[in-house]
């Protein structure tokens, strides 16, 4: 069984893969078009249909064979625009995992969150954008520096895995993902000052004022 299996799953790549590169190199890709490819292909089988049982067959049926064809091309515009909802549902969620957060513990006095804040709050923990950017007030007697590195552990007891080791690609990621959902004390985030943060946050991991900060951050999301 689990050879037929195999086989079978590679057979069918095959088969996806050959369909897939007919409809990028001879259909474009395009949707109407490919709508328009079915059903032409089946006009086509009706009336090759015909030539095995005869025309007179395809005139006393043609009510039914009509019925299919508005049937399918129903079904092929509703794939459509269900193919098309779940390329915007996907371009709403950033690629980040959330560790499970019972919302209803969180104490968003600790961060100074409005209503409106709290729901594109959610929106995060859910894998969601926010609609409205985050204005992120924490630590102004401190200074921006100290908004960041704030940040920067929240996301940190957030996000599966932590953020500590992101290089490369998913550090400007994340990055950007801070910059599209906050703002930092009504101002835009710069990518220049969160990497420069983010690196001295890095470096600090171990002094107290940096364990203070995880710990205000962890009594803020109810994990102690």
């Amino acid at each position: 069984m689990e050879k037929f299996i195999l086989e079978s799953g590679k057979a069918l790549a095959r088969l996806r893969s050959g369909i897939n590169e007919f409809i990028e190199d001879k259909i474009e890709g395009n949707v109407t078009n490919v709508i328009l490819f079915i059903l032409g292909f089946f006009i086509l089988f009706v009336t090759s249909f015909s030539l095995f049982f005869g025309i007179r067959t395809i005139i006393e049926g043609y009510v039914y064979f009509l019925i299919l064809l508005i049937i399918l091309a129903v079904v092929l515009v509703w794939l459509a625009i269900f193919y098309e909802s779940d390329k915007h549902l996907e371009s709403d969620r950033h690629n980040f995992k959330v560790e499970p957060i019972d919302k209803y513990r969180i104490r968003f006095e600790y961060i100074n969150l409005n209503k409106d804040a709290k729901e594109q709050f959610f929106r995060l923990l859910k894998g969601r954008k926010v609609q409205e950017k985050i204005n992120f007030t924490v630590g102004n007697k401190s200074g921006d520096s100290a908004n960041h590195r704030i940040l920067f552990v929240l996301f940190d007891e957030l996000l599966v895995g932590g953020i500590q080791d992101f290089s490369g690609e998913r550090k400007r990621d994340f990055f950007q993902l801070l910059m599209n959902s906050f703002l930092m004390n009504n101002e835009p985030l710069k990518e220049n000052t969160l990497k420069t943060s983010f690196s001295a946050w890095k470096n600090d991991q171990e002094k107290i004022n940096s364990r203070n900060q995880r710990k205000f951050i962890r009594q803020m999301l109810a994990k102690e």
